[in-house]
């Protein structure tokens, strides 16, 4: 599962902070030491309300988009 997502981006669900909605957005993994997390790719704005989803809560995340 660990190499499947290395250097990979993926869709997922966000909640937008802007309109209270949750939106798809591209996520890509992050490294941080031993751990791993996902990111909220920068320059994403959200379909409901134009938003930046720069600082969106990632509550969900799908299968590999692109890679």
């Amino acid at each position: 599962m660990a190499a499947l997502l290395e250097r990979k981006l993926v869709t997922g669900r966000v909640y937008c902070p802007i309109c209270t909605h949750t939106v798809e957005a591209d996520l890509a993994p992050v490294e941080r030491g031993l751990t791993r997390t996902m990111k909220v790719l920068p320059g994403q704005k959200c379909g409901r309300c134009s938003g930046l989803l720069d600082a969106a809560y990632i509550l969900d995340v799908s299968a590999p988009l692109r890679g």
